[in-house]
């Protein structure tokens, strides 16, 4: 089999944390269908099996199985928009070899003016614009309508409001809580993936040199670099101090 793979977002940009299927088809026959009740790992949410057959006769040897090239689609479903397209339809491979991984990020919703914004995202700005905006077309992807400092694609891909100028992505707190310590806080977003960089004060040809930074999720927790994923309420990383400066940066996906 072929299995697809990744993280389907909510045309806000919210992964789907539960209460979503994720389904494949091939023309407008289902394939494979999975349910979303949590992440499957930070960042990957749903993962469809698709059955291959060796087309060695013309009879498929199940009807759910697919042959090497075939071109699929993939739609979300959930309880308040029924069946809902991709904004990336155009770009879901076709059937590849057997035993394949296939990375897939879906986003529920649909892209008119080809800016990568959700439609029904821009939608909601104009709303909130008091005319300033009189339809998705002047929505800029690049624009900071609030003026705080993001671009309207940052706050869509960090999952804040791009309307309210107190809300966009930072760290809020940066603290010292022993003489071993410090801590770094920030409000996180539902089933978004975070990861935190340090580097030396001392820049490298100009440039900080960024890599993931060591860090514990409670006081006296193991170190880890890994990605951590987002509950919706204040996520705290605690970071071993060092002799020489550093400074910090978190990134969201």
């Amino acid at each position: 089999m072929v299995v697809y793979y990744g993280q389907a977002k909510d045309w806000f940009g919210w992964p789907y944390v539960e209460d979503a299927s994720v389904i494949l088809l091939s023309g407008t026959n289902e394939i494979a269908r999975y349910d979303i009740k949590g992440s499957i790992s930070p960042g990957v949410n749903f993962a469809l099996y698709v059955p291959l057959d060796d087309g060695r006769d013309t009879n498929r040897y199940v009807r759910s199985a697919l042959r090497t090239g075939e071109i699929v689609s993939i739609v979300v479903e959930d309880p308040y928009y029924g069946r809902m397209t991709i904004m990336e339809s155009n770009a879901v491979p076709a059937v590849s070899s057997p035993g394949d991984m296939i990375l897939v990020n879906v986003t529920a919703g649909s892209d008119a003016d080809g800016d990568g914004l959700p439609d029904q995202w821009e939608e909601i700005l104009v709303y909130w614009s008091d005319g300033v905006l009189t339809s998705i077309w002047d929505v800029n992807p690049n624009d900071d309508f609030d003026g705080d400092g993001q671009s309207n694609m940052d706050e869509f891909l960090a999952g804040t409001f791009a309307f309210l100028d107190y809300d966009y992505f930072f760290i809020e707190k940066l603290d010292r809580v022993t003489d071993q310590l410090l801590r770094i806080s920030f409000l996180s977003v539902p089933g978004k993936v975070y990861r935190l960089w340090g580097a030396s004060l001392t820049p490298h040809e100009g440039a900080f040199d960024w890599q993931l930074e060591p860090y514990s999720r409670t006081l006296n927790g193991p170190l880890e670099k890994g990605p951590v994923e987002g509950t919706g309420s204040w996520l705290d990383f605690y970071v071993p101090l060092s002799e020489d400066g550093r400074v910090f940066k978190l990134t969201v996906q």
